[in-house]
């Protein structure tokens, strides 16, 4: 073979079906890339590496702390140490509402398992464990939003057995705790049931209640004050959660303490309130609605000179240990569905007519305006006539000339016509200045009470009653606001806080539950010292002679002022009575009312007395100091 042949066949390519010799013939290997392209793909995978590089920059510096917490979060879990909320106690130490511990599960839907079947056993084995459906607790494993994140309880109050087979399936169980948290007990509450208003309850937050309050540190799983001074005094009762860091794996078992904020708890309340004055105004009012045939009714014993609330009955009341950890439906259907709505706080939410207790406000007024004068004179001669409109004194044929102290001892109603309304040529008092004086006192605004739920009352004048009723007021409405009837509202706690004004000497005062420890700042007088003292004296007449003297026989002196208080064509009237002892340096104002109780001189004045009697004897059981 020839040098020349080798190389040929040196050369060849075989092809499926012959061979083809490529000696003389172009290789061809494809179209050559322009300089252009290379350019550009050189410059878009520059570009895609520095956008690269960037990100991950980015991502290590600019949000690295952020991504660094993420995974710090996920490695670390935090368990809230749950503080004790504080002790309620009476003005003698005793206690009202403490704590008793509780177990109960929670389950926080973002920590539980990512594998959906993971997830759906261990739901499962926690609702077979909790005695639950697991139907219940998937819907909630599967919240979404800020759900998520929060901790929500499945199973509260469940037995200590429970608790136990629930802490020995728990390190398999990813996204639940086991809580110790505390159920709130009040002692005294079952034995004396109208402290329940006063002291309220706790329960779990509502969705309203948590999104107003989320800011403030609460879980979605909290309690929170809902009544009484439990919801007055939250701030101060609940204390501040604590928190525990644990590390975790991946499976969100513990393997490591990292560390511990201890809890706060909260603060101790100490109340002006009197346990065994509690038990007996409550033991005296229900003796006089018994008396009365009635069972709707308020009393309150306060401290005219600062204010303090020594006892408050609304009645009928219920047992506040029902609400303790969550209530029955069947038990709090039965409360709302009672026509006497035991759950109303009577003494500070409920409102009444007056009756003729404002007329003590309505003296200290015409007397400071100059409408009258201690010694002014008024013929009370059964009524006055307006027109075709009579407007009547209680008692047929009038009580003849009366001035300020017998108008105030008899309750004579042509005097407080006179002076409020004015009558032929007698200048009152109008609608005007009787309404600003009403204010001053403190009617028609809460008294500052340190519970929820107050009411403001009503005072009515010409704006409210175009505005309301859309028609002008006549001098008929002045006469009948003047003996406290038409349209004026008051609760019982706004009679016993002007009541304390008139027996102070004429200041005004906050009632609260709470005892501060310190005397309270006196503000400016409501009125001249004379004035002040002449209406003090009409009260102290009414129990010498006039509509109290059913009071004259007890061992210390007494001033009051009766009320009866129309408020339905077909209904009876409410009975009120109003007084402060003893009379020479008031220590105690006692308020009482009777819903449909008649007459208040013959229902309202027994019950102010046995309650009156009791004070005094524990009094003096306490060397004079209450």
């Amino acid at each position: 073979m020839r040098r020349d042949d080798h190389l040929d066949v040196r050369h060849e390519v075989l092809f499926e079906d012959a061979i083809t010799p490529l000696k003389h013939r172009s290789l061809f290997l494809g179209r050559a890339v322009s300089g252009r392209r290379f350019f550009a793909a050189h410059v878009i995978l520059t570009l895609l590496l520095v956008g690269l590089i960037g990100r991950a920059g980015w991502m290590q510096i600019a949000r690295g702390a952020e991504f660094r917490r993420q995974a710090e979060a996920n490695r670390l879990r935090e368990t809230p140490l749950l503080p004790r909320r504080g002790i309620i106690r009476d003005r003698q130490g005793r206690i009202l509402a403490d704590n008793i511990p509780r177990f109960q599960v929670t389950m926080t839907p973002v920590d539980l398992a990512i594998d959906a079947a993971e997830m759906e056993s261990d739901v499962s084995l926690a609702a077979r464990v909790l005695g639950r459906s697991v139907h219940d607790l998937l819907p909630l494993a599967h919240a979404t939003g800020s759900v998520r994140d929060e901790a929500t309880v499945i199973a509260d109050q469940i037995s200590y057995r429970q608790a136990m087979d629930f802490a020995v399936a728990w390190p398999d169980l990813q996204g639940f705790a086991l809580e110790v948290a505390a159920r709130r007990r009040y002692p005294w509450s079952k034995e004396i049931p109208s402290l329940s208003h006063v002291l309220g309850y706790v329960g779990k937050l509502s969705p309203e209640e948590y999104r107003d309050v989320r800011d403030q540190g609460y879980r979605r799983a909290d309690d929170i004050g809902k009544t009484g001074l439990e919801r007055g005094h939250e701030a101060l009762l609940r204390g501040t959660l604590g928190v525990r860091t644990s590390e975790v794996d991946a499976h969100g078992r513990v393997k490591a303490l990292v560390g511990e904020e201890q809890a706060r708890d909260g603060e101790d309340l100490a109340l002006a309130l009197d346990l065994d004055l509690q038990k007996a105004v409550e033991r005296a009012l229900l003796q006089g609605l018994e008396r009365a045939e009635v069972t709707r009714g308020a009393a309150i014993a306060l401290d005219p000179d600062t204010g303090e609330i020594l006892a408050a009955v609304s009645w009928p009341a219920y047992d506040n240990n029902i609400f303790s950890g969550g209530v029955s439906s069947t038990a709090y259907q039965a409360l709302i569905r009672d026509e006497r709505q035991p759950l109303f706080p009577r003494a500070w939410a409920g409102m009444y007519p007056s009756g003729s207790t404002v007329k003590i406000v309505i003296s200290v007024a015409a007397l400071a305006e100059r409408v009258i004068h201690a010694r002014t004179s008024i013929l009370s001669v059964g009524g006055i006539a307006i027109g075709p409109w009579f407007f009547p004194d209680w008692r047929a044929g009038g009580h003849g000339p009366t001035n300020v102290r017998s108008a105030i001892a008899w309750s004579v109603n042509t005097f407080y016509y006179t002076v409020g309304g004015g009558f032929e040529s007698f200048v009152g008092l109008g609608v005007d200045r009787l309404t600003d004086w009403f204010r001053r006192f403190g009617l028609g605004s809460k008294t500052g009470l340190d519970v929820p739920g107050e009411r403001e009352g009503l005072v009515p004048d010409r704006e409210w009653k175009e505005k309301t009723k859309g028609e002008r007021w006549f001098v008929g409405d002045t006469y009948n606001l003047s003996i406290g009837q038409g349209d004026l509202l008051v609760t019982p706690m706004q009679v016993a806080a002007y009541t304390a004004a008139i027996a102070n000497g004429g200041y005004r005062v906050e009632p609260h539950f709470a005892r501060t420890g310190t005397s309270t700042e006196r503000g400016e007088r409501l009125a001249d010292a004379a004035d002040i003292e002449t209406v003090r004296l009409g009260m102290r007449d009414c129990v010498i002679y006039g509509s109290c003297r059913a009071l004259s026989t007890m061992p210390f002196a007494i001033a009051g002022k009766t009320g009866t208080a129309q408020w339905h064509s077909e209904k009876d009237y409410h009975a009120w009575f109003t007084a402060f002892a003893p009379f020479d340096d008031p220590e105690v104002v006692v308020t009482v009312l009777l819903e449909e109780g008649g007459e208040g001189s013959e229902t309202a004045v027994p019950v102010a007395r046995e309650i009156l009697q009791a004070w005094w004897e524990l009094r003096r059981a306490r060397g004079d100091v209450f």
